[in-house]
């Protein structure tokens, strides 16, 4: 997939005009259905979750959007405009199923910092969730930002459930290649909270690898509620409904979506 193919028009703060699909990126190589399903269990319990990488046009806000897309169909999009957000809608939203989108968290230009980043992160705590993009290479490098540059309490920065890295490489000399990094969450560790990665690009090729049922089990449940299906059982389901709709070459953003969404329909929590 070319460099055309991933990013189309673009609108403000960089999102694409035409928004892509989860199998879109599948497609190029970005992640694999494995990965892909992981995610899908993630956000579908409107996990707070920034999108981090090192350089430009790494396809942030891209990631970004195919998680959103996973997100239940009860849950309100609610996408901050600037430093000069008002946050007009917590007059009317209800913060259990409403989740905020930051474009990006940077102190240039018209970017998400300061007062209105430090208020965004505090709604975490009256149960809003909360998205995002955010130059940096690593899970930790994330922390280190929002807690020496942003002024955030580890506590407050604790309060993300996940953390999803992006890389660029180069292929033949000019095709640009991205792909997820890793995927981690933040855990408890005692009295102290720790990173914990659940995913990760193996040799920077397109193999992911994904820790064992059993730690992935524990990783989970200690940021959300167990259900009465397993981590792994879940993923299996999400990634064969994926395959199914891949196969029959559904791709389109909005087609995946609908499909997501008739999955929900299908399996109620």
């Amino acid at each position: 997939m070319g460099m055309n193919r991933w990013w189309g028009g673009r609108g403000r703060f960089g999102e694409d005009e035409r928004r892509l699909s989860v199998l879109d990126l599948v497609n190029s190589g970005t992640l694999d259905l494995r990965l892909a399903s992981l995610l899908w269990v993630i956000m579908e319990h409107r996990a707070s979750v920034l999108v981090a990488a090192g350089p430009s046009f790494a396809g942030k806000t891209t990631t970004l959007n195919v998680l959103l897309d996973f997100l239940r169909p009860e849950v309100k999009e609610v996408r901050l405009s600037g430093y000069d957000e008002e946050f007009g809608f917590l007059a009317t939203s209800e913060a259990s199923n409403t989740y905020i989108v930051a474009e990006e968290f940077s102190d240039y230009g018209d970017y998400i910092w300061g007062e209105t980043a430090q208020k965004a992160f505090d709604l975490m705590r009256d149960g809003y969730a909360l998205g995002g993009t955010i130059h940096a290479r690593t899970a930790r490098e994330v922390a280190y930002i929002l807690n020496q540059y942003l002024g955030l309490p580890i506590e407050t920065i604790a309060r993300l459930d996940a953390i999803v890295t992006l890389g660029v490489a180069r292929r033949h000399g000019y095709e640009l290649v991205r792909r997820i990094d890793s995927v981690s969450l933040f855990v408890p560790v005692g009295d102290k909270t720790g990173i914990q990665t659940i995913a990760s690009n193996e040799l920077g090729g397109g193999t992911f690898a994904i820790v064992d049922d059993k730690t992935l089990q524990t990783a989970l449940a200690k940021r959300f509620a167990p259900g009465k299906v397993t981590v792994w059982r879940a993923m299996t389901e999400r990634e064969l409904f994926l395959r199914k709709v891949l196969s029959a070459g559904k791709i389109d953003r909005d087609e995946v979506r609908k499909g997501i969404l008739g999955f929900y329909k299908s399996n109620p929590p």
